[in-house]
């Protein structure tokens, strides 16, 4: 109890005995560090795997991210609270100051953001490549040349492959209303494709945003353009949706 109390009080604690665990302390947290980059090369390998065997959906990519994001932001960071518990103990012992102590615990909320920004950067880039290979497989299967004909005269009508919306369509010829359902296949485009490829485009800005807020203004308008741009049935809708986040302080001070 003494030493505690006394920790409190005491001026900062510069002896070789301190330096010798704040070095115990840093390198502790750096095999941490290298102990994260481990867990993620050696999940590469079966990781690319799933991404070559995928259909048309990314469900089986979220459950492998929750599973490595708990191996390493969520493990690690324990290891880092349990270290420390050990590391405050003896700081105590040698009657560190308290500005001292929670110095040394900030490093631990350090590794948890740097992990989490890390890992962020991670998921981004796996889904983008996990998109890109959905995107080759719809193509594969849509044939973009396909007629679309009239259900009452037979007439040709002119549908848009890529649609992600039901669309009312009046034959030119008879003028009997059709109505088209795109292929399940190209409705999930949206969700499980371009989404993650406008978040790909878009990222560098989130992350510039982390010491300038300016930067998530550019990063809506890069993120929302691009869905504009590939989801021409939605535009209005994304259009809005970005204006308001620019537009609002809650969204622009987000990150």
């Amino acid at each position: 109890m003494k030493n505690i109390i006394s920790s409190v009080f005491n001026k900062d604690n510069n002896s070789p005995e301190f330096q010798k665990l704040t070095e115990r302390w840093d390198n502790y947290l750096s095999k941490l560090k290298d102990r994260y980059y481990e867990i993620l090369k050696d999940a590469e390998g079966p990781l690319q795997s799933v991404i070559d065997n995928l259909q048309y959906d990314t469900v089986v990519i979220h459950n492998i991210k929750t599973g490595l994001h708990n191996q390493t932001v969520e493990q690690l960071s324990k290891k880092a609270e349990e270290g420390w518990a050990k590391m405050e103990t003896e700081m105590h012992n040698i009657s560190v100051s308290f500005d001292q102590i929670q110095e040394q615990h900030r490093k631990t909320d350090d590794l948890r953001q740097w992990m989490e920004w890390e890992f962020t950067v991670f998921e981004v880039t796996t889904y983008g490549r996990a998109a890109r290979q959905i995107l080759e497989n719809v193509k594969k299967h849509i044939d973009d040349k396909k007629l679309h004909r009239c259900t009452q005269c037979a007439a040709e009508l002119p549908i848009k492959i890529y649609s992600f919306m039901a669309v009312n369509i009046k034959c030119d010829s008879c003028g009997s209303v059709n109505t088209y359902q795109p292929d399940d296949r190209i409705r999930a485009l949206e969700y499980y494709v371009l989404n993650h490829l406008a978040e790909e485009q878009a990222y560098p800005f989130k992350l510039k945003a982390k010491s300038d807020k300016n930067a998530m203004m550019d990063y809506y308008k890069t993120y929302y353009g691009f869905l504009m741009e590939n989801v021409p049935d939605k535009a209005e809708f994304y259009k809005k949706d970005m204006e308001e986040r620019i537009n609002n302080p809650f969204f622009k001070n987000a990150f």
